[in-house]
């Protein structure tokens, strides 16, 4: 009979004297090292990665999650197992590890979203001043007194005063023509005045 004993390959393992097959390292996992004698010795796949094939030698092995998908677990073993970017954030690149925020001044509703182009501009009259937003309730209008003629602008500072000699009593405007001007008679020398009663006569 054959006598010889021989080290098992990389991608497998023996765990009990005298076997005649190796084992293979199980789904997500990996082993690089011949001669491993416990199944610890297969590695999981790298967060961002998984691994649907077994003996796999090496974590080259493992593939990465698709666009639009993150996984932040160690020795998964299936695509399922990556999860979809959530509504507010996005993913541009394959074995992402997490997701990336919509910029301030933009939102996005969706998941699985794969690109900044994405997320949505807040719309003119309102402004976004936080990341990760996942509705368009997140953009807030502009105060009373002022205006916004911009999209995706990112703070209130965006938001402009009515000129001289006209008001706004109102939120969300899109621009200065919406400032009512002062009646006959009467003056305002401010910006961002929010009642006819800012106008002195």
């Amino acid at each position: 009979g054959n006598d010889e004993c021989h080290d098992f390959s990389a991608g497998l393992y023996g765990d009990v004297a005298g076997l005649t097959t190796c084992k293979e390292c199980q789904l997500g996992r990996d082993n690089d090292q011949v001669g491993q004698d416990v199944h610890t010795g297969c590695k999981g796949c790298p967060t961002g990665l998984y691994s649907d094939q077994e003996a796999q030698v090496a974590a080259s092995g493992c593939k990465s999650c698709a666009v639009g998908l993150f996984n932040d677990q160690t020795g998964q073993d299936a695509a399922s197992d990556c999860k979809d970017c959530v509504a507010g954030l996005y993913g541009d690149q394959t074995g992402q590890v997490a997701c990336k925020n919509c910029a301030e001044g933009r939102y996005n509703d969706q998941t699985a979203r794969t690109a900044d182009t994405e997320c949505k501009a807040c719309t003119k009259g309102t402004y976004n001043d936080q990341t990760g937003q996942a509705a368009a309730g997140a953009c807030k209008a502009c105060a009373m007194g002022l205006y916004g003629d911009q999209t995706a602008q990112d703070s209130a500072g965006d938001c402009k005063g009515c000129n001289v000699g006209r008001y706004n009593g109102q939120v969300a405007q899109t621009d200065n023509t919406v400032c009512t001007e002062c009646s006959t008679g009467k003056y305002n020398d401010e910006t961002g005045s929010t009642a006819a009663s800012d106008c002195d006569a």
